[in-house]
């Protein structure tokens, strides 16, 4: 028999914080006990912009706070940080995050700090495992940190299908890497890009926010949906395998990043790998849950399925109507089809290589999410 990879799940109906503070403890229980708690402790967060928690973006103060509890009741006074990499948009507005995000009152509370991830700089290293990232910047806090939790976020994904531990762990690298991940337009190399990232420091833990996750569009824009679960685990394929099952995707492994993953023996090679302590399979798929549009690839036969990614497209679309023209799509473009000109948004259609980097980071959804005409005949 291999190895059994320990998922630990917790049904929490909402964020009031002793059903949170409940939940938490006994997912990491159920997961192994959770990490052993060594050095600096970072809480790499899901911030993905600076929004209320009701929009179901980031991850939930209280889930936070429940996670900072069940630490210092551990080792009191041990330093913990809370942290992400802003969108590019929201670079050098932090205190944004803790005001929006509702961050204040939990730091205050306990004692602890909340700071962007690149506060300290970067280091370049060779990252010897890697598939597409073999030279890799990670911010020198997560290098040094003693113990990392990824405090991820259950939500969809416009281009990854899903949003969970192992895609929240891309908010590591820097802008340019991030750029560059997204530049070759291949679905296969940016799974490993954001492989490679999760490998070169695997946080010691995941516990994740899937009380009030996403659909449809995500991570950004899509619709709040309420799952009622605390997940943890120690390895983040196991625990993404598990949202997946949640979301009502009856093989998990379907979605290319959780494929790739486990052809790199990162975890869960099936069902049957997992221990799930805390409930029943069956109890988890919810029904008539809006997957991300990204998922019509699946609708393709078998034998095509490698060449889905470029025959079901999606394409960023512009809406004038609610456009303030911040730029934030010119600039997160990694390979500059995106420009301001004339009173409008022009995409240039022969450079752009659909990697909707402008629709993740448009603050106002502005920039939308278009299928072309073979995705739009199989939509339902």
């Amino acid at each position: 028999m291999g190895k059994k990879f320990l998922v630990g799940i917790c049904r929490c109906p909402s964020y009031e914080p002793s059903l949170v503070k409940e939940a938490v403890s006994a997912a990491l229980e159920r997961s192994g006990g959770g990490p052993i708690l060594t050095g600096g402790i970072l809480l790499k967060a899901n911030l993905l912009s600076p929004v209320s928690p009701e929009k179901a973006v980031t991850t939930h103060p209280e889930v936070i706070a429940a996670l900072l509890e069940w630490i210092y009741d551990r080792h009191e006074g041990i330093p913990v940080s809370v942290s992400d990499s802003p969108g590019y948009l929201f670079s050098g507005q932090w205190p944004l995050f803790v005001e929006k995000c509702r961050l204040g009152p939990i730091l205050e509370k306990f004692s602890c700090k909340a700071t962007p991830l690149n506060e300290g700089g970067y280091v370049e290293f060779e990252n010897s495992r890697a598939v597409a990232l073999r030279k890799i910047r990670l911010p020198s806090r997560v290098r040094e940190s003693g113990t990392i939790f990824n405090v991820a976020k259950c939500k969809t994904h416009v281009e990854t299908e899903i949003t969970g531990c192992l895609k929240n762990t891309f908010g590591y690298l820097d802008t340019a890497t991030r750029k560059f991940a997204h530049r070759s337009g291949s679905l296969e190399k940016l799974c490993h890009a954001i492989l490679d990232a999760h490998i070169a420091r695997r946080p010691d833990w995941h516990l994740v926010d899937a009380v009030q996750g996403m659909e449809g569009a995500g991570p950004s824009h899509g619709t709040p949906r309420h799952m009622g679960w605390i997940v943890a685990s120690e390895n983040a394929l196991a625990a993404d395998f598990v949202l997946a099952s949640i979301m009502g995707y009856p093989d998990p492994l379907s979605i290319p990043l959780l494929a790739v993953a486990a052809n790199r023996s990162m975890g869960p090679r099936g069902k049957e790998d997992i221990f799930l302590s805390g409930a029943a399979w069956q109890e988890l798929p919810i029904t008539g849950f809006a997957k991300a549009p990204s998922s019509l690839r699946r609708f393709i036969p078998t034998p095509l399925r490698g060449m889905a990614h470029s025959m079901v497209r999606l394409k960023p679309s512009w809406n004038r109507d609610i456009c303030t023209f911040c730029g934030a799509c010119t600039a997160v473009c990694p390979v500059k089809a995106v420009a301001m000109a004339r009173g409008k948004i022009e995409i240039d259609s022969r450079v752009c290589v659909r990697c909707l980097c402008c629709h993740e980071m448009c603050p106002t959804g502005a920039m939308a999410v278009a299928p072309n005409f073979l995705a739009r005949m199989l939509m339902p």
